[in-house]
């Protein structure tokens, strides 16, 4: 217990009688107060048996009564939907119902234990085989689902632990693309003049680190010259191909950043602005909405027409990699990783939030790396 001294309204002094307790339903500390006008022994004695009624009073407060895993979903869902954008909500939506399947629609909540998760995660990976990635947002639900459970006052715990999972071979495959790979790639694309505009995105995406939302959301106005500052992003998970292009805040508080440019990152949107230019002036379907990686519309070009062209393009250029936008990302990290970059760094230029993403590819290239000094040295001979 400590005491906070403050001269109230009426200009006396009064004490203001602090202590700090658990909150079973959150397991968090939190503080409760009394005020006294005095602080006397026997006021401080008074404050301690008054603090101690309210802390008992909090602990025993009746719990709210067993709740179905579908109804805390459901209760999770509407006030996730409220706190964050409409494609992360449609993301999430994505795996209701193999999560419901899994877990068991009818399940109590509080029987859903660390032992129980388990066995939901691994059946998803081993044995329905889905993708890493997946069977991780199956856990990450299920969990969410239930500390939102807890703040409601029900009886949970809400297992924690790490992931062991013993990865399959095709998941341990590279995640971004090699210098040769790279190269082919906007090769193939520019041996199309139709697909120079996504030669040039692919090549940006590599040389700056950019989430294919944050590459379409770039406006003329966040090119500084020497840099570019990433504010914003194009949500394409929703709406049709005609719609005007929905540009919100970027995926997370780290996304908010300049981005240093190379000498032929620049040229690359010097190009492009004055490619814009030509289509505006020959286009009268061309508005100006100020995007710079648009098509002859003037719209930010969408990621389902990007995708499907970017997959073709990696096949004829004999990549033998699902290859996504994302890949190209990856491969900024993977080219800054050979520089012997350091991992903060690394971390602020692509707007990453979580270490673990960065540190996986730094480590694989790094690991690469010194397994090729090694062939080199073997090679040497006197």
């Amino acid at each position: 217990m400590w005491i906070n001294e403050r001269i109230g309204k009426d200009g006396k002094t009064v004490y203001r009688y602090r202590e700090r307790y658990i909150d079973p339903s959150t397991e968090k500390t939190k503080i409760i107060s009394v005020t006294l006008t005095s602080r006397s022994n026997q006021a401080k004695n008074q404050a301690a048996k008054l603090l101690q009624e309210q802390i008992t009073e909090k602990i025993n407060a009746p719990k709210e009564p067993d709740i179905t895993f579908e109804k805390a979903l459901e209760r999770y869902l509407e006030k996730y939907k409220i706190k964050v954008k409409k494609s992360s909500y449609l993301s999430v939506l994505t795996s209701i119902g193999t999560v419901k399947r899994l877990v068991g629609k009818d399940t109590i909540l509080r029987k859903i234990d660390e032992s129980f998760l388990r066995d939901i995660v691994e059946r998803a990976y081993y044995e329905e085989k889905y993708s890493l990635n997946y069977t991780k947002k199956i856990k990450a639900l299920v969990i969410s689902v239930m500390k939102q459970a807890k703040l409601d006052n029900y009886q949970v715990v809400v297992p924690q632990f790490q992931l062991d999972l013993v990865l399959r071979q095709k998941e341990k495959q590279e995640k971004y693309l090699e210098k040769w790979e790279l190269k082919a790639l906007i090769d193939q694309l520019n041996s199309k003049s139709v697909n120079t505009r996504k030669a040039d995105m692919v090549e940006f995406q590599a040389l700056t680190g950019l989430r294919y939302g944050e590459l379409i959301a770039l406006r003329n106005s966040e090119f500084f010259g020497s840099y570019i500052k990433v504010d914003g992003t194009i949500d394409h998970r929703d709406g049709k191909y005609s719609d005007e292009p929905i540009r919100t805040f970027p995926k997370t508080s780290m996304a908010f950043r300049n981005v240093t440019l190379s000498e032929r990152a620049i040229k690359i949107i010097e190009k492009v602005q004055y490619e814009n230019q030509l289509m505006k002036n020959e286009f009268s379907e061309y508005i100006d909405r100020g995007y710079l990686f648009t098509n002859r519309k003037g719209m930010p070009i969408d990621y389902r027409t990007f995708e499907t062209c970017l997959k073709n393009a990696a096949k004829l250029a004999g990549i033998n990699k699902p290859v996504t936008t994302h890949y190209m990302r990856h491969t900024h990290v993977s080219l800054l990783a050979e520089m012997g970059m350091p991992i903060k760094t690394i971390m602020e230029r692509v707007g990453h939030k979580d270490v673990s993403t960065t540190l996986e590819i730094y480590n694989h290239v790094t690991d690469k790396m010194k397994s090729n000094l090694l062939d080199g040295l073997n090679e040497l001979k006197f």
